[in-house]
């Protein structure tokens, strides 16, 4: 493993880190939803909440919370980050396949 790889891989992790910073915001606004049973995060497309994911990015910024550092100061970045992490997400978990 060369030189390369290993900056590649730094810059994945980073990449997955800024996912979950986003994910967490997203389920603490309401935007997306975390089942209490397999804790699968899933999309309801609750874009009536992204006012509140918006809000809450800020403030975690003005705060100078721990978990927004890894955006390096970029709020724009992370705005955008809410609502790219969604496009993956499944409609709803298992557990509501199963009944």
């Amino acid at each position: 493993m060369g030189l390369f790889d290993f900056l590649n891989l730094d810059r994945w992790r980073e990449e997955r880190r800024k996912d979950a910073v986003a994910i967490e915001i997203d389920v603490a606004a309401g935007v997306l939803e975390r089942c209490p049973v397999c804790q699968t995060v899933f999309d309801r497309e609750r874009d009536d909440r992204l006012p509140a994911a918006d809000l809450e990015a800020h403030q975690a910024f003005d705060r100078n919370d721990p978990r927004v550092a890894v955006f390096h100061g970029n709020r724009d970045e992370l705005l955008a980050r809410l609502r790219s992490v969604r496009a993956p997400l499944p409609w709803n978990c298992t557990c509501d396949d199963a009944g």
